[in-house]
């Protein structure tokens, strides 16, 4: 087989000398001789592919990844396809197109047609071309899109008479299964893969609307046409053991799915609206998650005060912030902290979100009398030692959470506020004395999760003097600092920020805090004595992020400001 540079030359595309250059820059570009030619503008993609196909002896694709079926792309495994470089691109007949990168390859073109099925015909494309097509179709929100329009060609009626069919047979081949349980595995897997934490089905018209929950944000994935979207709820409850003839009542269930050997489940809950049943399922990899006090991303000096809380036998912790901040993994970390033979723990969430072994959890039941406060009646008979309660939210619940911590129980909780010290006044709201909660209050921990910055695109950024001077009491500290953000990659899909971290302001019950609490000082006093010994506050907390390059200042005051 003639050598691809020789072609070049033969065809007058390059000289002797650019080809020797170019051989010379292959050790430190890393890279096929075709792609270093066209990256330095010897030759044009055209001109390449008339070689290749020389070189090769058969048909060159100018491969569009874009215009590549993603279900005819998964006819191959994928560690199959990316190791041979090779990405299935159409059907005709009996034949299988195959874009290769090397189309010389024939263990690759045999193996193709035993796992197929299909006679192999080969065609040779540029290496980038190739790679782009397999992450494109082995992205599952891609292949959900796909398959919804390969549903807006079928018949509803036969697709749900495959549903009923199928509803125990997910470990069915993929291509054996019904339209829209393929749709679904694919909905739940692409959002396993984007690292989401929700997924939202809002019925609206004309379209269902998909979105997924990235780093705390909302993103749109797909829509889903009306005539479907009562067949795509039906199968997730199906999946989640719920009611599938009940759509004016909300519904709690869940359902696990596996991926590569692990299970991770996904809590679900379903609610009517006036379009619709609207679908929110929330992403449980408990396989994946650790709960330790170390791994959650505490300084130093809140992770010593914390430890300094749970040292003590018995009173109150209890942690804020809105919905989505980290609380509950926050308290599963103490938790687990606690976890020992010697305790006796109990918790009553809900719901129960991960299961911790050696830990006694409760589901709440209103319907059965259950709730909050009379499971926490009778957690007390079962001799605890240390009582989680998922939310406190009302007077009852509070004033037997307090009487619990007063009683020599150490009690672990959460509250909706803005900040550690607004647990005080929030106890307070809910009718607890202030005697009561100065003595039953041993510390509060308020928390944000914080988007981080790309760290394929971060870049230096002018600071804001204003938002400074919202942040804290201090702003000129920080005028010679430099910040930074995110320019946008392909890597966070354009947003500059990729993952998140948490920040603490930890505020530790001592006794001149105690005693300001007793007396009824405002809140704006109580800060500033916390302040005085040692208490970090949440917007200097996001600050220190931010100058050390993790987060951004916008990000900083979006988050944390009240």
């Amino acid at each position: 087989m003639a050598r691809l540079g020789d072609i070049l030359i033969q065809r007058g595309f390059i000289t002797e000398a650019q080809l020797e250059a170019a051989l010379a820059a292959q050790g430190s570009e890393r890279g096929m001789l075709g792609q270093i030619l066209v990256k330095r503008g010897l030759v044009t993609i055209d001109h390449l592919g008339e070689a290749l196909a020389e070189q090769y002896g058969v048909p060159y694709l100018d491969l569009v990844p874009q215009g590549v079926n993603p279900q005819v792309t998964r006819l191959l495994p994928e560690l199959f396809a990316r190791e041979h470089q090779c990405v299935p691109v159409g059907i005709s007949g009996r034949d299988l197109q195959l874009a290769m990168v090397a189309p010389d390859d024939i263990e690759a073109i045999c193996e193709t047609e035993l796992i197929t099925g299909y006679t192999v015909a080969p065609v040779v494309a540029l290496q980038g071309p190739v790679q782009a097509a397999l992450d494109r179709g082995f992205d599952d929100r891609l292949v959900a899109r796909q398959t919804i329009v390969d549903m807006k060609m079928a018949d509803l009626e036969s697709s749900e008479q495959r549903i009923e069919r199928s509803e125990i047979t997910d470990a069915a081949p993929e291509e054996e299964q019904a339209p829209v349980v393929r749709l679904v595995r694919a909905i739940l897997m692409g959002a396993i893969n984007a690292n989401t934490s929700d997924i939202h089905l809002e019925p609206h018209a004309p379209e269902m609307r998909v979105r997924y929950r990235v780093d705390g944000e909302l993103q749109s994935v797909m829509t889903i046409p009306n005539h479907i979207e009562e067949a795509v709820v039906a199968r997730i409850k199906v999946m989640a053991d719920m009611d599938t003839t009940e759509n004016r009542r909300p519904q709690d269930g869940r359902l696990g799915v596996h991926e590569e050997g692990a299970k991770v489940n996904f809590r679900v809950s379903t609610i009517p609206t006036v379009g619709g049943e609207k679908v929110v399922m929330r992403l449980l990899d408990e396989g994946n998650r650790i709960f330790e006090l170390n791994h959650l991303g505490l300084m130093p000096r809140d992770l010593k005060t914390i430890q300094g809380m749970i040292d003590k036998p018995h009173g109150m912790i209890v942690v804020t912030g809105p919905t989505g901040s980290g609380k509950s993994t926050t308290m599963y970390a103490v938790l687990s902290k606690l976890n020992a033979v010697s305790r006796n723990i109990v918790t009553v969430e809900d719901p129960v979100e991960y299961r911790l072994s050696g830990i006694n959890q409760v589901a709440s039941d209103n319907e059965h009398g259950l709730g909050f406060a009379n499971a926490l009646k009778y957690i007390m008979r079962q001799d605890p030692d240390v009582i989680m309660v998922g939310e406190i939210r009302d007077h009852e619940t509070a004033s037997t959470s307090i009487q619990a911590a007063l009683t020599g129980h150490l009690l672990i909780s959460t509250l909706h506020t803005n900040d550690a010290v607004g647990a005080v006044a929030r106890l307070k709201d809910l009718g607890v004395d202030h005697f009561k909660i100065s003595g039953a209050l041993v510390g509060s921990i308020a928390q944000r999760l914080l988007r981080s910055i790309c760290r394929e695109c971060i870049e230096p950024a002018e600071s804001n003097p204003t938002m400074l001077a919202s942040l804290t009491r201090q702003p000129e500290r920080y005028y010679g600092e430099v910040f930074y953000r995110g320019r946008g990659c392909k890597k966070c899909l354009g947003t500059g920020y990729s993952g998140r971290l948490p920040v603490f302001e930890v505020m530790s019950v001592t006794p001149a805090v105690a005693e300001a609490i007793e007396k009824g000082v405002p809140a704006s006093r109580i800060r500033e004595i916390a302040s005085g010994e040692g208490m970090v506050e949440l917007t200097d907390a996001g600050l220190e992020q931010a100058v050390a390059g993790r987060t951004t200042l916008e990000e900083v005051f979006y988050k944390t400001s009240s």
